[in-house]
């Protein structure tokens, strides 16, 4: 099997075969013959590369064939009078972005992305393909369902699923764009963006963004991981088949404000402007025209401000910036708003971004459901809106770059005091990946239904990864530790689905990374997992000093956790509390006490299927988080500590094996971090709740 980014073939792929390719197809089905032309001049570009001679060959390929009428149209609205009129490399793009290497998907397979807006492989440039579902209408009825790619590429319902001896063909009424620049360079020229797009420039953002695009020198080996495409890790009594990233990219988000709503909402038309309202938010000193040097400074109010909308890495779409809700991640659907809180490119500030999905929010608050929003508020203790970000542009300007995208918002995100204050007045939960950068601009997390069975293939869904020191900016893996990254299972009971483990072969490992920065304060620090009797035990350090006893994860029929804290389903003390409420509150106010809280009540684990479906009747099931009482998988938080943070600095974790003996795990799902404000709660004053 051929990789999707890789052009070379291995002499195995070379054979005699007398069945069509899919070189042969598109010259031999005339409404194909201009793309045809197109990858047939694309071996004049730059990079050299015989295309056509690729798909001549044995391998897996899907191709999304424009037909002739829409490379007319595509040249009509570039100004090209023929195909020889198209730059070579030109043309190499566009017949890179038509086809993915390595993977050949039928209707019904992409019908499984459309769920996700986009296709999990990326295509021969490297590029992720969106998707959405498109209905065939013939007069009033609908006769069938389609795909639309990149917003504006339909498929052919009539003609697709066309199968050649090395692939799949379908045919697409329009020439999907792909642009090669960078997102900085690519947002300059949507006038409806001027003023933000200099701000990028002047305060020094635009050259981080025109120079990262990917690590060349990645190029991970390790001598004890020689067959690293198929290391096995057990975890439990299941074996783990996992990969090592082949690329290191760099991507980044902007959420640029439109010039039009930086007048009407804050009276900005200008740089000096911008400035001024960022130094209202910010402090520092006055604007000073002869020294706009002093914008790349870190503290510059202008260059906090633009920071704080633009985030270090960029998801393959707009829908994958949170996590999904449903069985896949244990989220339940229409219950709650998923989101997330990220490191943005001001590294000293944090921010929420959430996709709006409660219908109780919609109906109360407004907003348009799935639409993501910046610092909107958990409409209990802020009811703060937020900043709306856009789902699209407008046609005639492409936000999707090579490293990265950008997107409308209806405002300005700040860490200002409002935000401090309001926002941040909660419990801020934010799942392990969030942390790494690298997860999404790489494209490793994926969502799709684990094949059960247990396949030597790293290519079968629910990837598992190795993440090798040096991978990762801002972490640290020892010698002899492995990091490891399992992919999202129907069986997992995990936080969004899928989790981190720490484990060693030699039964040593060492870790550390950092926290997202908190306004000011003093926080319980908590961390999501699920005891086991396969886990080991750890010792957790915060900024340097050991944080209490060493951790154990372990619980069993024999070493009964549950047992040792008091646990009690909250289901059980919710029956409890309506005959005797104080009863019931101790038992859960002892647990707390002694450092243990319930799995949030905002997640299920699904426990199993029922024709074919997952097992789960609503919320308040017994598969709860909070609910689930199995020694053998208890689902629990855990309070590492209680600490003042310093919005200042960022706050290292250190984790370090005391027990790991025999491939024992050390799970690591999702971290809590909770204002005193919130757990703190005593008297008449909003307990936190049990979400």
């Amino acid at each position: 099997m051929v990789t999707s980014c890789q052009d070379d073939l291995s002499k195995e792929n070379f054979f005699v075969f007398t069945g069509e390719m899919m070189n042969q197809y598109l010259k031999n089905h005339e409404q194909f013959s201009k793309f045809a032309e197109i990858i047939e001049r694309s071996k004049d570009s730059e990079r050299g590369v015989n295309i056509m001679d690729l798909i001549s060959v044995y391998g897996r390929y899907t191709c999304f064939a424009p037909t002739n009428e829409a490379v007319e149209a595509y040249m009509k609205e570039n100004g090209y009078a023929s195909i020889a009129d198209i730059p070579y490399s030109v043309c190499d793009t566009i017949a890179r972005t038509h086809l993915i290497n390595g993977f050949m998907y039928s209707t019904m397979e992409l019908s499984e992305f459309s769920a996700f807006k986009s296709i999990s492989e990326p295509n021969m440039n490297d590029r992720t393909l969106s998707i959405d579902t498109a209905y065939v209408i013939n007069g009033k009825d609908t006769i069938g369902t389609t795909f639309k790619l990149n917003r504006n590429g339909v498929i052919d319902y009539y003609t697709c699923n066309d199968t050649v001896a090395n692939g799949i063909v379908h045919p697409i009424n329009h020439v999907l764009s792909s642009s090669t620049q960078t997102v900085d360079a690519l947002m300059a020229e949507n006038p409806n963006v001027s003023i933000f797009s200099d701000a990028i420039k002047l305060t020094g953002l635009s050259e981080i963004m025109s120079t990262k695009i990917e690590d060349r020198k990645w190029n991970y080996y390790d001598s004890r991981y020689e067959n690293y495409h198929k290391v096995i890790i057990y975890s439990g009594r299941q074996k783990d088949m996992c990969d090592i990233p082949k690329k290191r990219r760099y991507k980044f988000t902007i959420f640029a404000c439109p010039d039009s709503v930086l007048a009407a909402k804050y009276n900005i038309h200008n740089i000096e402007e911008f400035y001024n309202y960022a130094r209202g938010i910010y402090g520092g000193p006055e604007y000073d025209p002869n020294n706009l040097q002093a914008l790349t400074d870190k503290e510059s109010p202008l260059r906090r401000l633009v920071a704080y909308n633009c985030l270090p890495f960029a998801a393959s779409s707009y829908e994958k910036y949170t996590p999904i809700t449903g069985w896949r991640t244990n989220l339940p659907n229409d219950y709650i708003n998923p989101h997330e809180w990220f490191t943005t490119m001001d590294s000293l500030a944090t921010i929420k971004v959430l996709s709006l999905r409660s219908p109780r929010d919609i109906r109360e608050h407004g907003g348009v459901r799935g639409d993501m929003y910046l610092n909107r508020g958990d409409m209990i203790n802020c009811h703060d809106l937020g900043v709306h970000v856009l789902p699209a542009v407008e046609k005639e300007y492409d936000n999707h770059a090579i490293n990265g995208a950008y997107y409308y918002t209806d405002g300005l995100a700040d860490f200002g005091q409002h935000t401090k204050e309001k926002v941040f007045n909660t419990r801020i939960r934010f799942d392990m990946m969030a942390l790494f950068p690298e997860f999404h601009s790489n494209d490793l997390r994926n969502y799709e239904p684990w094949d059960q069975t247990a396949s030597d293939d790293i290519n079968a869904k629910a990837r598992n990864y190795i993440l090798p020191n040096g991978y990762l900016d801002g972490v640290k893996v020892n010698e002899d530790g492995i990091l490891l990254y399992q992919g999202a299972r129907s069986n997992y009971s995990c936080h969004e689905g899928d989790e981190f483990n720490l484990c060693s072969r030699v039964n040593k490992y060492d870790v550390e990374f950092y926290l997202p920065t908190v306004p000011s304060g003093t926080y319980q620090i908590r961390f999501g997992f699920t005891a086991m009797p396969s886990r080991g035990i750890c010792q957790f350090y915060l900024d340097g000093v050991p944080q209490g006893i060493p951790f154990d994860q372990r619980s069993s029929s024999d070493n009964d956790l549950l047992g040792r804290i008091g646990f009690r389903p909250l289901s059980q003390l919710r029956t409890m509390a309506k005959k005797n409420p104080d009863q019931a509150e101790a038992i859960k106010k002892n647990m707390h006490n002694i450092g243990w809280y319930h799995g949030p009540a905002s997640m299920f684990s699904i426990g199993g299927y029922k024709d074919g479906a997952p097992a789960l009747s609503a919320c308040g099931d017994a598969n709860m988080f909070c609910n689930v009482e199995n020694k053998e998988c208890a689902i629990l938080r855990y309070v590492l500590t209680t600490a003042n943070l310093s919005e200042h600095k960022r706050h290292k974790v250190r984790i370090k094996s005391i027990w790991a003996v025999g491939d024992a795990l050390i799970m690591m799902d999702y971290w809590e971090m909770v204002p005193k404000s919130v757990y703190g709660v005593e008297g008449e004053g909003r307990a936190e709740d049990d979400l």
